[in-house]
């Protein structure tokens, strides 16, 4: 059971004060980028935000199911070497 809504936001309308902070996360973000400079920088530190910036990059692996459904069959063939000697 629902009850009346009164004011507020309609749904699906943006939060503005979120929308604002990620803007200016974004601004902030974009400047840091501008200032980083490769060459100053040490190998661990390029390996560091190699591995960062891939997370954003790649799409993450998704484990392979499996098919519960799809029936195996498979056959034993027993070799008795013992008869033979």
């Amino acid at each position: 059971m629902s009850r009346q809504k009164y004011g507020g936001r309609e749904k699906g309308t943006p939060n503005r004060l979120t929308t604002k902070v990620k803007d200016k996360l974004e601004r902030i973000l974009d400047e840091c980028i501008e200032s980083l400079s490769v060459d100053d920088m040490s190998k661990q530190e390029k390996l560091k935000a190699i591995q960062l910036c891939l997370q954003y990059l790649m799409p993450k692996p998704t484990p392979e199911r499996e098919d519960k459904n799809i029936v195996q069959h498979f056959e034993v063939e027993i070799i008795d070497n013992l008869k033979d000697q």
